[in-house]
């Protein structure tokens, strides 16, 4: 990796004590020659365990609204420190989501962990590439709220799920994408999780990533299987975001059209956000 790649990402994440994978979407280029707005939208794991500073350090950025992309149960497992975000209107998936919450988020998580059973990494590995075009419309709800929000202006806004790569990954594609910034900026910013979280495999293999109870039943359900086959789960794979991009671009053309087909966010909207988060 170049200097100038590492100087960027240095720039671009947050240090915030008890938060892994905070960072800011701003710099990147955009339309006609502007660029994203530092300090608007910041991207995350999920803001559950917070120390004392890291409270005091996420309050500071004087948040406005939080996406929470997570499924009901997890957001109720491991809720959001209030104190960090005390100005924030919390928006959660479950409370936006159409249909019949606990089945979707089921069937979601199945598709992965089913293909665990497999005990091939390969097929792991597919299961997690193949059900990144599928949050489009398991998270559509979400994501149109949080589009509206950056539209009027509520901002800093921080959108989140648990470990901030795949669900927030998505929103991160679309949020950038409607701002003009390029496929290649959007895959560099979502490999920077790669780069933040490599270690974190080693670390949670060994049983050494927490010691809260409800987190050690998740280590133990995954650590019956082997680093090989449990590793496309951790990982932030560029095939996984590209297929994302070659599905909009095949199915929709563009983030633009399924923005206003699917999430129906109209023109003035789309206007109001690019306002609102670029700048020249």
């Amino acid at each position: 990796m170049s200097n100038q790649a590492l100087n960027h990402n240095r720039e671009r994440l947050i240090a915030i004590d008890g938060l892994i994978n905070f960072r800011d979407l701003g710099g990147y280029h955009a339309y006609d020659g502007q660029t994203v707005n530092w300090g608007m939208v910041y991207r995350s794991a999920q803001l559950d365990r917070l120390t004392e500073d890291g409270v005091k350090a996420l309050a500071a950025l004087d948040i406005k609204a939080v996406i929470d992309l997570r499924f009901g149960d997890e957001t109720s497992k491991y809720p959001t420190v209030i104190a960090a975000v005390p100005n924030a209107e919390i928006l959660a998936w479950a409370d936006e989501a159409q249909v019949d919450t606990q089945s979707q988020s089921d069937a979601i998580k199945r598709s992965w962990r089913d293909s665990l059973e497999t005990n091939d990494p390969r097929k792991v590995r597919e299961a997690m590439r193949v059900n990144y075009p599928k949050k489009l419309y398991s998270h559509q709800a979400i994501y149109r709220q949080m589009l509206l929000r950056l539209a009027k202006g509520k901002t800093p806004l921080v959108f989140h799920c648990a470990a901030g790569k795949d669900r927030t990954g998505v929103a991160a594609a679309l949020i950038l994408s409607l701002l003009g910034v390029d496929d290649e900026q959007i895959v560099e910013d979502y490999l920077v999780t790669q780069q933040v979280t490599h270690s974190l495999m080693d670390a949670w293999h060994a049983g050494g990533v927490t010691d809260a109870e409800d987190y050690q039943d998740f280590q133990r359900s995954l650590a019956c299987y082997s680093r090989e086959l449990v590793q496309p789960v951790f990982d932030a794979d560029e095939s996984y975001i590209r297929t994302l991009l070659d599905y909009v671009s095949s199915t929709y053309k563009s983030f633009e059209h399924y923005a206003r087909q699917v999430l129906e966010v109209d023109v003035d909207t789309l206007k109001s956000l690019r306002a609102n988060l670029l700048q020249g």
